[in-house]
């Protein structure tokens, strides 16, 4: 499924946005390198990622999707995805990079995601995190493959979420266009 067939259901709130970070530069950084104090240790965004998120969240102010809470892991990348495309965040340990944590960290990550995609959002909001490919797989198993790209989850009672549609980057931009020429 995709964003024509849940856009009006995002306007009315209750969901929960997963994104991987938008574009990122090819500096040959790696994560076990970096110094999350310090950005330029990371692999960051690219110009094109910093567009793409700024797009981001332009297209959802056209569409009407409402955010409450942004959450972001604590690399560089992630909060300023957040930041350029909502103009808030929370920085939450838990969205640490799976990738790099040995199992049992891993597997705490997994948990504490798992119970932030079945945690409802306030009232006609939506929830957004904003994270990596390798905290998604293990909480949902899911991979999202392109950087700047989203899965929203609708939260079920007794702890439990459902993946409802994946959401490409250009998806947001289109739909927000195609919103902009339609008569009111």
């Amino acid at each position: 499924m995709g964003l024509d067939s849940i856009l009006g259901q995002l306007r009315k709130g209750g969901f929960v946005i997963y994104f991987r970070h938008s574009l990122t530069e090819q500096s040959g950084r790696t994560d076990e390198e970096a110094d999350l104090a310090r950005c330029e240790t990371q692999r960051n965004l690219s110009p094109q990622g910093r567009e793409q998120a700024a797009q981001i969240g332009a297209a959802f102010r056209t569409l009407g999707v409402r955010v409450g809470t942004v959450t972001t892991s604590p690399f560089c990348r992630c909060k300023d995805t957040a930041k350029l495309a909502f103009g808030k965040f929370t920085v939450d340990g838990d969205l640490y990079f799976a990738i790099s944590a040995d199992a049992a960290r891993t597997k705490e990550l997994a948990g504490s995601l798992r119970r932030m995609l079945s945690t409802p959002p306030a009232a006609g909001m939506n929830s957004v995190i904003v994270s990596h490919t390798a905290n998604l797989r293990e909480a949902a198993g899911i991979w999202p493959n392109i950087e700047g790209e989203a899965y929203v989850f609708r939260p079920l009672p007794g702890g439990r979420f459902e993946a409802v549609a994946k959401v490409l980057p250009g998806d947001w931009v289109k739909a927000a266009s195609s919103a902009r020429r339609k008569p009111r």
